[in-house]
């Protein structure tokens, strides 16, 4: 389970911008093996 910027990062996958909603939520958009992922983390 993904709930974290840290889970995020350690899928290993690239990552292609971090966007900040607030102080506590950032959405990320990653380039996995077949395509991308986008995540809301806190």
């Amino acid at each position: 389970m993904v709930e974290t910027l840290e889970d995020v990062l350690r899928l290993g996958h690239d990552v292609i911008e971090i966007i900040v909603q607030d102080e506590y939520t950032h959405d990320v958009i990653t380039r996995a093996p077949d395509g991308y992922r986008v995540y809301d983390t806190t």
